[in-house]
């Protein structure tokens, strides 16, 4: 087993800021503690308007180039200049950290760590939570097609040359395969998301943290995540009604912040659920486990989006660290890691009525939901972020020991 690696975490991707409360930062984060648990060295390299980040230690941060005047529309990817700058920093890096590894959370247009592992001879590996170029039509807006035909160019080029690909879902290993971007599947290990399973299994002082919330004496349904359009907290909302009807102290905590928020406080009050309902906004991760202590069910809905679901949604496995009954959309990995009645109660992709009666069935159910949240504890025990950082240091080595 490797010991004391320099391992380079390189993030190429300037849509990822790292000073903002989102998934990725999560998860980029957890890696690199977990990574460090094991007695490696890691330095972060990111592109990233923001110089501090606070919660790091050792990171580069590195500003985004434009390109200026009419430039920007015959050649809009200025990701190609931001990945010749990443290739000279890591130059500069490596003559004072050496590195062993070069760790890169794949990004459009993002070839710099390609190129450095080639000029300095060190192991490459790509880590991939999506296909990106697919998604950009549902998330934000389709790329123009000069754009596709070089992102897709990139991606190829940058997948191909990797040593080896940490995929974030089988859904997504199957879409490189089958897209024709990696032939030989060796090369492409599934790595779902985890949670801090510790964390997560503390005991809270549930009574004191309801006082604290004005929630005695509620049954509490607790979503917690970003506030995106790709979540169903809109079904979810629209649920609720039916779920109050029969359960008369059910109450709704809206966990997290996003551009989904104005609408879904529009839905609330066009539902007239407003005093059942409360959006506590952004939380410190820290402090999540404590928030979901008070839940009494816990619901990860998702929408289908035209195309098949790659993700690998952290709340979920935070859920089942928690030991708490789980109500969520039956797509994607979601199907893979839950199993319908005996971890969680899983429901059909935009019906509304089946996520409600799902909601009410375990409100009603005190057995089944001791059940649930048994199994769920049990299960969370394969999904630590150490038996992760356990997974990534085996691929290292073994990368390390083909180069001997």
């Amino acid at each position: 087993m490797a010991k004391g690696l320099s391992i380079l975490y390189l993030i190429g991707d300037r849509g990822l800021d790292l000073t903002k409360g989102e998934g990725y930062k999560i998860h980029v984060l957890k890696i690199i503690n977990g990574l460090k648990k094991k007695g490696h060295k890691v330095f972060l390299l990111n592109i990233n308007e923001n110089s501090s980040l606070p919660e790091l230690e050792n990171y580069l941060t590195v500003r985004h180039k434009y390109l200026r005047f009419f430039f920007h529309r015959i050649f809009p990817f200025t990701g190609t200049l931001n990945s010749i700058n990443i290739l000279l920093q890591i130059i500069k890096l490596h003559r004072f950290y050496q590195f062993d590894v070069i760790h890169e959370r794949f990004g459009l247009y993002a070839y710099g760590g390609i190129m450095a592992s080639k000029l300095l001879r060190i192991p490459h590996i790509i880590e991939i939570n999506g296909p990106g170029i697919e998604e950009k039509k549902l998330f934000t807006k389709d790329i123009d097609p000069i754009q596709k035909f070089t992102a897709k160019r990139i991606r190829k080029l940058c997948l191909k040359t990797t040593n080896h690909i940490v995929a974030v879902s089988n859904n997504l290993k199957t879409f490189l395969i089958n897209n024709h971007i990696i032939k030989n599947s060796d090369k492409i290990t599934v790595l779902p998301n985890a949670a801090d399973v510790e964390a997560f299994d503390k005991q809270f002082n549930v009574q004191s943290i309801k006082a604290s919330l004005g929630l005695e004496n509620k049954f509490i349904i607790a979503y917690t995540g970003t506030l995106q359009v790709w979540y169903a907290i809109d079904d979810l909302i629209s649920a609720f009604p039916s779920v109050i009807k029969e359960i008369p102290n059910a109450y709704l905590l809206i966990i997290g912040e996003g551009q989904a928020r104005e609408k879904l406080e529009t839905l609330v009050n066009q539902r007239e659920i407003a005093d059942r309902v409360k959006f506590m906004g952004y939380v410190n991760h820290s402090k999540i486990p404590e928030i979901i202590s008070i839940a009494d069910v816990v619901v990860a809905p998702f929408k289908e989006l035209g195309m098949t679901f790659f993700g690998s949604a952290i709340k979920v496995f935070e859920y089942l660290s928690a030991g708490k009954p789980i109500v969520a959309t039956k797509i994607g990995q979601i199907a893979e890691v839950l199993k319908d009645q005996h971890t969680a109660l899983l429901v059909t992709p935009g019906n509304i009525d089946e996520l409600a009666n799902a909601i009410i069935r375990l409100a009603r159910d005190e057995q089944l939901r001791s059940y649930l949240a048994k199994n769920a504890r049990i299960e969370a025990q394969k999904y630590s972020w150490d038996k992760y950082a356990d997974q990534l240091e085996n691929i290292y080595t073994t990368l390390l020991e083909d180069r001997r």
